[in-house]
């Protein structure tokens, strides 16, 4: 059976956590799959995002929805910042309620991901930003590396596109007192490509909005 390059990418994506991901506990599809892996549902609005991954981190358990597209189109990737107008909107409205069996479950966030991202980028064709490098060509980490909150690395269009959606969030946060994560997928490629998220997290210590980078 020829598989559509979402269900490909939903594979790919799956393999990936299910053997390099240190905190990933479960992963639920929307519906029955080709790998008969366990499914989440939802009450309410049908409108939902591709996997939902558990992960414990010794902190509690979590739970992030992950809408997936394919990087061979880029209009598509573009396109799953409907996260925030489907998505995340409808979760905070009460208008979707996710659940797995009959237990419901309550989301910390969403994350964009492609069949790139264990390559660490979302976008099939891209060039590399080294975030070691200052402006004025020393080569050494800059604050924002060491303490975690972007990687060494970054594709050039991921770049943009993850700073274009924490910009739309900030609009909706203006909207909703919300505290939910919102982010990408992507691997780390100086840890073997591990899964990693980059998020736009609230700190709670200081009371503050922030971006994260952490391994899942």
């Amino acid at each position: 059976m020829k598989l559509k390059p979402e269900a490909k990418a939903e594979i790919i994506l799956w393999d990936w956590l299910i053997t390099k991901g240190k905190y990933v506990k479960n992963i639920y599809f929307n519906r029955i799959n080709e790998l008969g892996g366990k499914i989440f549902r939802v009450e309410g609005e049908r409108k939902i995002p591709d996997f939902v991954v558990e992960i414990n981190d010794g902190y509690g358990i979590k739970y992030y929805a992950v809408e997936i597209k394919p990087s061979n189109n880029s209009k598509d990737i573009l396109k799953a910042s409907k996260i925030l107008d489907l998505y995340l909107k409808n979760y905070l409205n009460n208008k979707t309620k996710y659940y797995v069996g009959e237990k419901e479950i309550k989301l910390n966030g969403f994350l964009i991901a492609t069949n790139e991202s264990p390559k660490g980028h979302l976008f099939k064709t891209e060039t590399w930003i080294d975030n070691t490098i200052k402006d004025e060509g020393l080569s050494k980490y800059n604050a924002a590396v060491k303490y975690k909150i972007i990687p060494k690395k970054e594709g050039s269009r991921t770049f943009e596109f993850i700073r274009f959606l924490w910009n739309e969030y900030g609009k909706v946060r203006n909207d909703y007192e919300t505290k939910l994560d919102v982010g990408i997928l992507i691997g780390n490629c100086d840890e073997d490509n591990s899964p990693h998220i980059m998020i736009s997290s609230f700190y709670r210590i200081k009371n503050r909005w922030t971006q994260r980078y952490w391994r899942i």
